[in-house]
């Protein structure tokens, strides 16, 4: 790997940025997963894996150093102060805890505050106290990965052996020093003038080569606004979506075998991730049944989807679009929801709207980052400040009480395939792996997706306050999954 002090620098791209703009003290929008291990591994062992690991990612000893007057999106730079004992934790569990208690006490831990930005944003922490068995978190903001290029860092800070060959001896790291004030401001108004030179010069170039070019690229973006047209209707009003997600987080995890996924997939057709929101949508309806809320209209997802393309490298930031398919708001029979799910995403697919909207999504270029800046500074104080109401007046949502109106999308619902072998962490093997999702706006519910070593993982976050009982919901998905899975013909089920 080369010396990291030669090595490229890289500035946020738009849509890295807004995860740190979008964030606030009661909304911090770090990412991470809960990993169970088989034995209890000692600190200092966890220490020194991580330790000898630091090489596999630039990003383990970067920083991001922002713009004098935020005049561009920060960049990521070599951190002459880093120091692992600033990302390395140990914490002690209630004595006596149980497994689903751990988890919401690491839940207020992980979500209780932002990271510090004078430092590289990740940390692992060892939470000990269970028995036979150890739990560590794996944190790092989403401004520097997404769901793809996590699994990309993980698949190499883990092993697929208890006893792989020893680490190759890394480089010495020499770490460039920060740029001063006056070098930062100097390479924002360069790349703010080079980047608008370069556009006007690849607009006029493409002119030139092909006169037709520009009649395409407004075509797509006209296809694109077409393609948000279909969110015209606002989803169906819920318990989750009726307030800010400003409460603490809750969770709900299940997990199914992948072979029952390929047995329904064989049987009923659609994708592993069409069967996954079939499930999600089914739950919803019959939570809202349950709890006395309308279920006219349709639910809507939105689904994150990876835009690179395959040529294109994993490099350690979001590459995403939305996917938003939407379902009947009522419960129906499971089989013929699946139907119209696998139906809905192929049309969207077809129709190549992720793509479109990614091309959309880069008017945000447009939008000076001290404007972004100000906007979310003033976002931030209103969040925190509702957060302070809401707690002082003890406000719940009810089916005929006051409600915020619906945003685009009801719920997250970004699947995010993992290795399909079991993973070791320093020689102890990966149990379990439990996905920690973000909530923010009135997106108080969300899930996370992975499959991990033959299953399929549901992390299911919640606001405490919007969607309190979680394991209901929890039961609900679970219970259309076996629905789903006793229509399978027998002959299927046998050969699976």
């Amino acid at each position: 790997m080369p010396n990291s002090a030669t090595g490229p620098k890289r500035r946020l791209s738009p849509l890295d940025a807004s995860f740190l703009y979008g964030e606030s003290a009661v909304n911090p929008t770090h990412v991470g997963s809960i990993f169970f291990l088989d034995g209890e591994i000692p600190f200092d062992k966890l220490f020194d894996h991580m330790r000898r690991r630091l090489h596999i990612s630039p990003r383990f000893r970067q920083r991001l150093v922002f713009s004098p007057f935020n005049l561009a999106n920060a960049t990521i730079e070599d951190d002459p102060d880093f120091k692992l004992e600033n990302h390395v934790f140990r914490r002690s569990l209630t004595p006596g805890i149980s497994e689903t208690d751990a988890i919401n006490e690491i839940l207020r831990e992980h979500f209780g505050s932002l990271m510090d930005r004078t430092r590289p944003l990740w940390r692992v922490t060892l939470y000990e106290g269970l028995p036979g068995r150890s739990v560590f978190v794996w944190a790092m903001h989403h401004a520097i990965v997404d769901g793809v290029s996590a699994f990309e860092m993980l698949n190499r800070l883990m092993d697929f052996t208890a006893h792989p060959p020893p680490d190759e001896p890394a480089e010495p790291w020499s770490p460039a020093p920060l740029p001063s004030a006056g070098a930062s401001l100097f390479s924002a108004v360069r790349d703010l003038v080079v980047d608008g030179i370069d556009s006007v010069t690849r607009t006029a170039l493409e002119l030139v080569r092909d006169p037709s070019s520009t009649i395409r690229q407004a075509q797509t973006l006209v296809e694109a606004m077409q393609s948000m047209g279909d969110m015209a209707e606002p989803p169906a009003a819920t318990p989750w979506n009726a307030g800010p997600a400003v409460s603490e987080r809750n969770l709900g995890y299940l997990k199914m075998p992948f072979a029952d996924y390929r047995a329904i997939r064989a049987a009923f057709g659609g994708t592993i991730n069409d069967i996954v929101l079939t499930v999600l949508g089914e739950g919803a309806a019959r939570y809202l049944v349950h709890h006395g809320w309308a279920t006219t209209g349709k639910l809507r997802f939105g689904c994150p989807v990876n835009v690179r393309r395959p040529e294109e490298q994993v490099v350690l930031e979001n590459r995403v679009s939305m996917m938003m398919p939407t379902t009947p708001a009522a419960p129906m029979d499971i089989v013929e929801r699946l139907k119209q799910i696998a139906a809905e995403t192929a049309r969207i697919k077809a129709s190549g709207a992720p793509f479109k909207m990614e091309r959309l999504s880069g008017m945000s270029e447009t939008i000076p980052p001290a404007v972004m800046g100000a906007m979310s500074s003033i976002s931030a104080i209103g969040v925190e400040l509702t957060a302070a109401m809401i707690k002082a007046t003890d406000w719940k949502p009810t089916p005929r009480g006051f409600a915020m109106p619906p945003s685009g999308i009801n719920f997250v619902a970004t699947n995010v395939p993992g290795p399909q072998a079991q993973w070791y962490f320093a020689g102890y093997k990966v149990v379990d792996m439990v996905g920690l999702l973000p909530l923010g706006g009135n997106l108080g519910y969300g899930v996370a997706i992975s499959s991990y070593n033959q299953n399929i993982l549901f992390s299911m976050m919640a606001d405490a306050r919007l969607l309190p009982d979680v394991e209901k919901m929890k039961g609900f998905v679970a219970a259309a999954f076996n629905e789903l899975r006793e229509r399978i013909p027998g002959e299927i089920r046998a050969a699976a």
